[in-house]
């Protein structure tokens, strides 16, 4: 939103004001008007500018989970990382991401090898998220538009999405199960704002089924002078369908760094550079 300094004449100033609006509306509503398949085919396009530019790069990663057993005390773990995120090329020339972490403090104490553990540690956030909504996977979901809505002050299209059946089994979807979210969409440049996420019967671990559910929150990262919009909260938790165990985790990512040799200044001698 534009902010107008004030002018002498009031009357022009409210002529002036109401013509800026009167157009900002019209625009916003070619904006939420459009079909969901041109709708999927801008965010075809900016995943694709995503995927063949995002740089190697590292960020800080902020975790604080816990853990709920039946007839125990909860148990709380807060970690702090060094997330990594290095692109690479396959045999076939596709782009091949690997996300990695370098547990730096547990507790705010060294880690010692220490890694991240629960029965639904999230990964894929900053690949196979961003294509949840796009029309390389519209063979594996059912989307749907719905009422546009506001993320905080900031209008949203909203899409409402459903995996198929013949996702269970083909590969070239990104989940093998039954899932059902929603995506909140920037109505200007058709980036991912906010995606939530919802697994019913998930096999977390030893054959416990929970309900898992996890939540995206998108924020503006520049990198050479262009802008990508990075995780910056994640929130997943998995519940037991018996109620016998919870698990959860919310992370937070900021100070994201493009993996160069000069990307990171170091103020302690003795700390390990990122790789």
């Amino acid at each position: 939103m534009k902010i107008f300094t004030a002018v002498r004449c009031l009357g022009c100033a409210a002529l002036l004001a109401a013509a800026m609006s009167s157009a900002r509306a019209g625009q916003q509503d070619e904006d939420f008007s459009l079909s969901l398949n041109d709708l999927l085919a801008r965010m075809q396009a900016n995943l694709t500018g995503y995927l063949t530019n995002i740089p190697n790069f590292f960020c800080d990663e902020y975790v604080e989970s816990y853990l709920d057993q039946r007839g125990a005390q909860r148990k709380k773990t807060a970690t702090e990382s060094i997330f990594r995120m290095r692109r690479s090329k396959n045999s076939a020339g596709q782009n091949v991401f690997t996300e990695s972490r370098e547990v730096r403090t547990v507790d705010k104490r060294p880690a010692q090898g220490k890694a991240i553990h629960g029965p639904a540690v999230f990964s894929g956030a900053f690949t196979n998220a961003v294509s949840t909504v796009s029309l390389e996977l519209a063979h594996c979901y059912s989307y749907r538009l719905e009422p546009h809505e506001h993320l905080g002050k900031s209008p949203a299209i909203v899409v409402e999405f459903t995996s198929l059946e013949s996702a269970l089994t083909d590969k070239s979807c990104i989940s093998p199960e039954r899932e059902s979210g929603r995506a909140w969409i920037d109505p200007t440049d058709f980036h991912l704002m906010r995606v939530e996420d919802r697994i019913p019967n998930h096999d977390a671990i030893n054959g416990i089924l929970t309900l898992w559910t996890w939540e995206i929150e998108y924020a503006p990262v520049v990198f050479d002078a262009r802008t990508f919009w990075m995780p910056k909260t994640i929130s997943t938790k998995a519940h037991a369908n018996d109620d016998r165990v919870e698990w959860a985790f919310r992370a937070r990512y900021n100070n994201y760094h493009k993996m160069t040799v000069t990307s990171h200044i170091l103020t302690d001698a003795e700390d390990d550079p990122p790789e």
